[in-house]
């Protein structure tokens, strides 16, 4: 466990948060915003010693790759105000402290009609306001904006289950590439930050979660009956053991993901970390941790900009060429 220094971080970060001491707290400022941080010092990872600090350290020191992938998208809150070994809770209605200057946006969900107050973030400032209230990992929905209609991504969810583990996922991801290159489909991968992997596929945002969710389907489909000793769809959990299973169900309205460069609230503070197809043989997952990200986004930039930059690809060829009928 490293020595906690007087501004509450432990880790040598590349870029030091510009943060300032007055009366008892720690105060950011971002652009014309004050960003006021408190309990820098408490340990959020105990084996590893990371604190609350680190995490608000790491956020800003991966902000110029990360904005783009959750900026003006509603965001799941999963707080954790003391850390990986404490009591979390989920938020969607942003809470009732949420400062005036933090973006926010107003969406219709489900068949009640009911209207949600997402939090949203758009720059730094709103960025550690999240990390400042404990939300560790960043969960974003695949939508940009108040109407969550039409996602601007398809999703491919690879997540192994016991005794299958991460080569596994290695195959399988490469399958599912195999398939999409084959459609003539771009996609880009990123790790979980956990034991899985993502493949996502930058779309137009013109087809409703219904479509997507049948060509994620309908490929999970094909790439299952091409190893089905690899890979599993069944929904019942103990009937996937040994086997990655396939989750098209994650390309619904609603549904979250965390976002590449997320901190994930594991004990080793690991992250989503995205990476380029030609590494994937070579992609350690547990590499990738609050701690060594920055620098290495620092040097290489952001392989998965195409996800949020676009230009994002019609669907229409492949869901043709498939003849893929939405459910």
């Amino acid at each position: 466990m490293g020595a906690i220094s007087e501004a509450g971080t432990t880790v040598d970060w590349p870029v030091e948060l510009p943060a300032v001491r007055r009366r008892g707290a720690w105060v950011a400022h971002a652009g014309d915003v004050e960003v006021r941080l408190t309990n820098l010092s408490k340990v959020f990872w105990p084996e590893s010693g990371y604190t609350k600090g680190d995490l608000v350290a790491y956020y800003f020191n991966v902000a110029l790759a990360l904005l783009p992938h959750v900026a003006d998208r509603p965001l799941t809150l999963k707080r954790m105000p003391d850390g990986v070994g404490g009591i979390y809770f989920y938020e969607k209605d942003a809470p009732a402290f949420t400062p005036s200057w933090m973006p926010t946006l107003d969406v219709r969900a489900g068949t009640d009609g009911r209207v949600i107050r997402f939090v949203t973030v758009r720059d730094v400032a709103s960025l550690l306001w999240l990390a400042n209230a404990g939300c560790i990992e960043l969960h974003a929905h695949h939508t940009r904006g108040p109407v969550q209609e039409r996602p601007t991504y398809a999703v491919f969810d690879l997540d192994p289950y016991p005794p299958a583990a991460f080569d596994d996922v290695r195959r399988v991801a490469a399958l599912v590439k195999v398939v999409l290159d084959g459609l003539g489909l771009r996609s880009y991968p990123k790790t979980s930050g956990a034991t899985g992997m993502q493949v996502f596929v930058p779309l137009d945002g013109r087809l409703e979660y219904r479509v997507v969710r049948a060509f994620v389907g309908a490929l999970s489909r094909m790439i299952h009956a091409a190893d089905p000793a690899s890979t599993t769809l069944e929904w019942e959990v103990a009937r996937r053991a040994g086997r990655v299973f396939l989750d098209a169900n994650i390309n619904r309205a609603g549904a979250s993901i965390a976002s590449a460069y997320s901190a994930r609230a594991r004990w080793d503070a690991t992250v989503s970390m995205p990476f380029a197809w030609d590494a994937l043989d070579a992609i350690d997952p547990y590499e990738w941790t609050i701690a060594t990200a920055p620098a290495h986004v620092a040097l290489h930039g952001d392989p998965f900009a195409p996800v949020a930059a676009g230009p994002g690809q019609s669907l229409g060829a492949a869901l043709d060429e498939l003849r893929i009928a939405p459910d």
